[in-house]
């Protein structure tokens, strides 16, 4: 069995039993009953969108930072510290299953509020996929520093408010060329790609700029780990 593969199952476990899993599907069902009850359908695609960026947006950034705090604080990351386990490998899993779940966590709310809407899923789902690995890398690179939650979370929200939603005032309040500097507008344009049209160089840009901000994220949480947690690099 791989590095990656035992890893992987590792954290599943891990994750389920920190209640992750039910946190995550609970919030799923109250948001896609707020879209259901409160949102009217000519606005069903930009609320979809909004509702992914700030709930499964947010979820995967503080469910990466809490696996990974809770693993210090049990003493796991020192017992890991001793064997050929690389941050690349630790990362890799992180992202692999808490997108998968953000995945999951989008259909949920499709599901419940929007089911039957006009929908084209493959943009939809690429832009979930690579905001859940943003999300995950930030928070997990965030995290890297600090040794509680208390500690991490005023940090983390003024990430997160403050960067990675911000891209959500697009949506709300229209096009400006500001919101194009934020590394979570590709995502977004992708996510809005599956409910209305968008320009070529739209397209263009939520490709290559998700693209970027993925290995950027993945860079500096590399460097993070290496500086705070010292797992092997491999």
């Amino acid at each position: 069995m791989s590095a990656l593969s035992s890893t992987l199952r590792l954290d599943v476990r891990l994750q389920a039993r920190g209640k992750l899993y039910v946190i995550g599907i609970v919030v799923s069902l109250l948001l896609g009953l707020a879209g259901r009850f409160f949102v009217h359908a000519d606005y069903a695609g930009r609320f979809l969108v909004i509702f992914y960026l700030g709930g499964i947006g947010g979820t995967t950034y503080f469910f990466g930072a809490a696996l990974f705090l809770l693993e210090k604080s049990e003493g796991t990351l020192q017992a890991l510290r001793t064997t050929p386990l690389t941050s690349t490998t630790y990362l890799t899993s992180k992202v692999i299953t808490l997108t998968s779940f953000a995945v999951l966590e989008s259909v949920i709310i499709y599901v419940v509020a929007f089911l039957g809407m006009s929908l084209n899923p493959v943009p939809m789902i690429l832009g979930i996929v690579c905001l859940g690995v943003i999300y995950t890398l930030v928070g997990l690179g965030q995290a890297a520093s600090h040794d509680s939650v208390t500690a991490f979370l005023f940090p983390g929200a003024v990430i997160v408010s403050g960067v990675l939603q911000l891209p959500i005032f697009y949506v709300i309040l229209g096009p400006a060329p500001g919101w194009y500097f934020f590394p979570t507008q590709g995502s977004l344009l992708l996510m809005l790609g599956g409910t209305e049209s968008l320009e070529v160089w739209q397209w263009a840009y939520a490709m290559v700029v998700s693209l970027v901000s993925i290995v950027l994220a993945f860079w500096w949480s590399k460097r993070r780990f290496a500086r705070f947690v010292a797992l092997q690099e491999g």
